[in-house]
């Protein structure tokens, strides 16, 4: 199990495994996009998934709207009495996204609960919330795990991910992951909303046993259609079950 994850009260093994595929459900995103990928290129829209695990699977429903001038990911899933709640809210600058905040919640243990601020103008980070509030000096790379999909949406629909990309993603107490992003090729597959034509992705940090490989529809504007998370002989798996886009307005 890896340590990042959520160590819950829940006493089965397999169990605990799918709140680990929770946890690693809430860190994709979409952005919905032309070519030029600016401000106006988002668009709102609410997907559901199923996340399976050793014969448990669930739901989990990831939603992306406006929020005035900022735009706000979140997703939401439930096993049982296990609640995850994810939020993370971005701005455009200079034609690129970037986090303002991130906020993650679960209903079993608090002292895994995360409340990040991104303070650009002070060029800090901080979670001032934790039991042991910190803040650290804030780098242009720097994002949380659901922004830092959204900058990958972003980098794929303008053709900046050729072969290999690095994102750095703050996690609890500061702590600093930096992951390799790397393009396999191009798969069809089978999902419940037909065939489609997918980009590969794998996603994979240093010293970790653990990697992830991802499937994304360039007809459904790069939207996540498959995930896949392997460590050691443990297989996590996340499927679309549907997504509904809204039209921008202008």
């Amino acid at each position: 199990m890896n340590r990042n994850f959520l160590s819950t009260a829940l006493s089965l093994t397999s169990i605990k495994a799918l709140a680990s595929a929770l946890l690693l459900a809430c860190s994709v995103g979409l952005v919905h996009a032309d070519a030029d990928a600016d401000a106006d290129a988002l668009t709102p829209y609410r997907a559901h998934y199923q996340i399976s695990h050793d014969g448990l699977s669930t739901k989990a429903e990831r939603i992306l709207e406006r929020d005035g001038d900022h735009w706000r990911l979140s997703q939401h899933a439930k096993l049982f009495f296990f609640k995850v709640d994810e939020e993370s809210k971005l701005e455009v600058h200079k034609g690129k996204l970037r986090p303002l905040s991130y906020r993650y919640e679960n209903n079993v243990s608090s002292k895994k609960n995360l409340e990040l601020t991104f303070d650009w103008a002070k060029q800090t980070v901080s979670d001032k919330q934790a039991k042991k509030p910190w803040q650290k000096a804030l780098k242009p790379h720097f994002s949380d795990q659901l922004s830092a999909q959204l900058q990958l949406r972003e980098m794929l629909i303008k053709g900046q991910l050729d072969s290999q990309q690095n994102q750095t993603v703050v996690k609890r107490k500061g702590k600093l992951k930096t992951y390799g992003i790397s393009r396999i090729g191009e798969e069809r597959i089978e999902t419940a909303m037909g065939t489609l034509q997918t980009v590969k992705l794998r996603k994979h940090r240093d010293g970790s046993s653990s990697e992830t490989f991802i499937w994304l529809a360039p007809e459904l504007n790069y939207l996540i259609v498959k995930l896949e998370q392997r460590e050691d002989d443990e297989l996590y798996s996340m499927n679309l079950l549907s997504a509904e886009f809204d039209t921008p307005s202008r």
